[in-house]
């Protein structure tokens, strides 16, 4: 076994009984340090992902979904059933797990057909941990023309 040389870290006493107790009940046999040094890598490297995307500006690689821009690196995910599905943005094309190029309806459709992928393609952005349904950044991004009421549509 190889020897890993360690930095001691110091929690408040009162939350690492918690943790303990948490991880026990729903992660049987994983001990607080590996759970604590996996969030720490997790965490390092989407706020590393948030600073290159600050220092750099936004990506100049993505896929150009109709209005809305896919920049490199965001993921995608669609559902159908049980069955739930990952593809990537990676230069110019959407991938899926399988390396198949994808269109963003042709993802949504792949078990199913009919499938609106604006309403069944859920969005995460790099340097984001929220995924977002893809007819919501649509929306948030002003791609859409502002719905009018009755009583704005009549002339004055």
């Amino acid at each position: 076994m190889e020897c890993e040389t360690k930095q001691a870290v110091y929690l408040p006493i009162v939350d690492f009984p918690e943790l303990e107790l948490h991880l026990l009940e729903t992660r049987p046999g994983l001990k607080p340090d590996a759970f604590i040094n996996d969030l720490i890598r997790h965490w390092l490297a989407r706020d590393i992902e948030r600073a290159v995307l600050r220092t750099n500006g936004p990506a100049l690689r993505g896929f150009q979904w109709k209005t809305l821009f896919l920049p490199e690196g965001t993921i995608l995910r669609t559902s159908h059933r049980d069955e739930v599905e990952f593809a990537k943005v990676s230069g110019h094309r959407i991938v899926s797990a399988d390396d198949a190029t994808l269109t963003p309806s042709s993802f949504a459709n792949r078990h199913a057909s009919g499938r609106n992928a604006w309403r069944f393609v859920w969005l995460r952005f790099p340097g984001n941990d929220c995924w977002v349904r893809a007819d919501e950044c649509r929306e948030r991004a002003g791609n859409l023309p502002r719905k009018q009421s009755m009583q704005e549509a009549e002339p004055g």
